[in-house]
């Protein structure tokens, strides 16, 4: 609880700064003094720094799509005419002859194969018969 003191204290605090009431003289009237209204520039107040909020990844579950069934495409054939090229005309090549001097090729030398002798074993021929000299067969006649 305050102390009796601390509230007279108070009290008198309170009251004094007013003064008392003269009723002895009447108060004399003074018109308000109008102040002009002074400009007072707006107070700037530099931006004050609040640090990012961190918040911790909130886990999402992939999203599971099931397959979309597209029927195949069915494009008609597209008719291509054929083109008609004209034959493209290429001027024959004019090579001119080329000269090749003729290769001289050294002779080559060739050691004689020396074959050795063959044996040929005699051929025996059989004799020849040969009928006697003015000898004549005799000449078959058929009876009559």
């Amino acid at each position: 609880m305050a102390s009796i003191t601390f509230l007279v204290l108070l009290l008198l605090a309170l009251v004094i700064p007013q003064g008392f009431a003269n009723y002895e003289k009447p108060p004399i009237y003074q018109p308000p003094v109008e102040t002009p209204p002074i400009y007072k520039p707006p107070l700037e107040k530099p931006p004050v720094y609040k640090p990012p909020v961190e918040k911790p990844p909130v886990y999402k579950p992939p999203l599971e799509k099931p397959p979309v069934y597209k029927p195949p495409v069915e494009k008609p054939p597209v008719y291509k005419p054929p083109t008609e090229k004209p034959p493209v005309y290429k001027p024959p090549v004019y090579k001119p002859p080329v000269y090749k001097p003729p290769v001289e090729k050294p002779p080559v030398y060739k050691p004689p194969v020396e074959k050795p002798p063959v044996y040929k074993p005699p051929v025996e021929k059989p004799p020849i018969y040969k009928p006697p000299v003015g000898y004549q067969p005799p000449v078959y006649k058929p009876p009559f």
